[in-house]
């Protein structure tokens, strides 16, 4: 997704190419190179970090935790090399050519926008395991790591299969006398009707409606957990299943929202190219901060998981202990 725009459209160019804005460029390329680098760097150790811990913690919901992990990790190796070389060269001239370099082009295109689509499916997967856990107990008991690990193929399946066409419209051109990575549906379709309808439904499908579905389904787990009366369950066990699913589900909630929080304003960002870019101001210094800070924004989401989930992670661990302890001393009060 964030490719598809970057060959149509140039924030600082007017209908002559130029655009004299009071902004030193290479300055501005050294700090997104920068800002590029710290996000590579904090991405590759913070998710490699929760893949591990979530594949060596014993709670069912970390194998879901662990996906979307690798695919944020996946996702930062592809795409940020390529923005950092981009900030250093100052240019989006493709540095392989021929069939290799066409290969490369609609691989690591396909590859960064197949991982988005899967980080937000298994958004879905999580707020679902969430409702199950707390409304359908008894049957979230007989969900298997195997049917886990079913549904995670299966969000990787569909978002594979939703970005297919990426094979097809990615190619290598020569604009200005240099090659470029560009997104082309011609000469099978036209571009501009076709690019913008698949466009459209890209967002729809991969941002839009995984977003509202999730919002869903966490809004009736909330409204089940603050009905249940927990007060009847006085067991250890009880307790402790209670905490950790509060804290569970408050996880979950967070990480929901922060992913709200980093890719809504990219969403109505590339609305506003797709259907109304006559209104957009080509030469306008606060239109470029705007559309870069929208777009570092969003390329933020695959840091902010590793912080959520290893400070609840904490909680869960610090909730557990603390119960242990209470029931120890009960216990020695008994004797």
């Amino acid at each position: 997704m964030f490719v598809n725009n970057s060959s149509e459209f140039s924030l600082g160019a007017d209908q002559n190419g130029t655009c004299l804005l009071p902004i030193d460029f290479k300055a501005m390329k050294i700090t997104y190179a920068f800002i590029y680098s710290v996000l590579l760097i904090a991405s590759l150790a913070g998710n490699s970090l929760l893949l591990f811990a979530s594949l060596k913690s014993n709670m069912a919901m970390n194998v879901l935790i662990a996906n979307i992990a690798a695919s944020d990790l996946l996702f930062s190796i592809v795409h940020f090399p390529r923005e950092i070389v981009t900030q250093i060269k100052g240019s989006t001239a493709f540095l392989v050519h021929g069939w290799i370099g066409s290969l490369l082009c609609k691989i690591c295109a396909f590859v960064a926008d197949v991982t988005i689509a899967v980080c937000t499916l298994a958004l879905i997967l999580v707020a679902a395991d969430r409702l199950v856990a707390v409304v359908f107990s008894w049957k979230y008991r007989r969900i298997t790591v195997k049917q886990r690990r079913f549904l995670i193929l299966c969000t990787w399946i569909l978002a594979l299969a939703i970005h297919s066409p990426y094979f097809y419209t990615f190619r290598l051109d020569l604009i200005n006398g240099q090659t470029i990575c560009i997104t082309n549906w011609e000469p099978a379709f036209h571009h501009e009707s076709t690019h913008a309808g698949y466009y459209t439904a890209l967002l729809v499908t991969v941002l839009i409606v995984p977003l509202i579905t999730v919002c869903i389904l966490q809004t009736i787990t909330l409204l089940k957990l603050r009905n249940d009366k927990w007060g009847r369950h006085n067991s250890t066990a009880s307790q402790r299943n209670k905490k950790r699913n509060k804290v569970l589900l408050k996880m979950s909630v967070v990480i929901a929202l922060a992913f709200a929080l980093c890719w809504l304003p990219f969403i109505a960002f590339q609305f506003l190219l797709l259907f109304f870019s006559s209104l957009i101001p080509h030469c306008s210094l606060r239109f470029i901060i705007f559309s870069q800070f929208v777009i570092l924004l969003s390329l933020c989401h695959s840091i902010v998981n590793p912080c959520i989930c290893f400070n609840f992670m904490h909680r869960i661990r610090v909730g557990l202990k603390r119960l242990r302890l209470m029931k120890q001393s009960v216990h020695e009060t008994e004797l």
